[in-house]
């Protein structure tokens, strides 16, 4: 790097042409969860973004010659109210290590790059804070909120209500807390396929799903959904879940992040519109760079606008996994 020269100036145009080299090179960074095609991406032009819905018309009705047409009416479903934070992260360089110490400017440079991967990291940690504060209706930690659908209950819970009368309580959670098994999977499946919507009728979803562990239950999910025959048996019987279930193992989600070793999850893949999980879009992750007039230190710092959350249960099965 051949940057050394008596005009300042200058020296700091070579530096600030270098960090603008990495963070050209970090433009097409993009947080994993989007690839897990869990979550429905919006994008938000204030500071809060709502989803709203109305439950559709019930069935049509036999009638008579000579009678009248049974008349129906939409009802409003639950919404959820998405707050825009602003999230950020900065380094500098300082005039001193810049001038005089070029292996160690190296190593800062190098710094810019985390700047981004770095939001990257936060982006998919607050993603996955959705389904570790999933059995609650408060946040865990008050650094990765969520936004919740307004029915004032869990996003996995048993007593879903419904704005539509008569229309029972439903529930998206598995009988028992159950661990993970082969019968159990098979029951979260089927309580997706069979869910129920607001006005009581069924979602009719016929996709595949995605089942996600924490990384202690990566073993077991494998074994049960990827071996070609059934798992645990000696016959030659297929394997259901084999090209039916993918497996996502997220780190996140798990003891060591505040989560649960034992709770795994069933969500349905590809539901476009009709995903539960959320990420709502202001700013999306910028770097920017700057010299601080009064320090002379080059400052770099990486930011974005975003919220997480959920705008429906009715696609996302879940279960403890503690017999609960």
């Amino acid at each position: 790097m051949s940057q050394i020269t008596g005009n300042w100036p200058e020296f700091v145009k070579g530096v600030s042409a270098r960090i603008d080299e990495i963070i050209d090179d970090t433009k097409n960074y993009a947080p994993s969860f989007m690839s897990s095609g869990l979550f429905k991406q919006d994008t938000a032009d204030g500071l809060i973004y709502r989803t709203t819905g109305v439950t559709g018309l019930g069935y049509l009705e036999m009638f008579a010659q000579g009678d009248a047409i049974a008349e129906d009416r939409t009802y409003p479903a639950y919404s959820t109210e998405y707050v825009m934070n602003q999230f950020g992260k900065m380094t500098s360089i300082s005039q001193m290590l810049a001038k005089t110490r070029m292996s160690e400017l190296e190593s800062k440079l190098g710094e810019v790059k985390m700047n981004m991967q770095s939001a990257m990291n936060t982006l998919n940690r607050h993603a996955w804070q959705i389904l570790i504060d999933s059995y609650v209706t408060t946040d865990s930690s008050s650094s990765f909120p969520i936004a919740r659908l307004s029915d004032a209950v869990a996003m996995v819970s048993a007593s879903h209500p419904s704005k539509v009368p008569g229309v029972a309580v439903r529930s998206n959670i598995v009988s028992g807390n159950p661990v993970l098994s082969k019968d159990t999977l098979f029951t979260a499946v089927k309580q997706v396929k069979e869910q129920l919507n607001g006005r009581g009728l069924p979602i009719n979803y016929g996709g595949k799903f995605v089942l996600v562990v924490p990384t202690a239950l990566e073993k077991t999910a494998v074994e049960l959904t990827q071996s070609i025959l059934k798992p645990d048996s000696t016959d030659n019987n297929i394997n259901y879940y084999n090209g039916i279930v993918d497996v996502m193992a997220c780190n996140y989600i798990g003891a060591s992040n505040g989560g649960s070793d034992t709770a795994w999850f069933i969500i349905a893949k590809d539901a476009g519109d009709q995903a539960s999980l959320r990420y709502v879009n202001l700013i999306s992750p910028k770097i920017e760079q700057d010299v601080d007039f009064a320090t002379k230190a080059i400052k770099v710092s990486v930011d974005a606008a975003y919220a997480f959350g959920y705008s429906n249960f009715e696609f996302i099965v879940g279960s403890k996994g503690d017999l609960s």
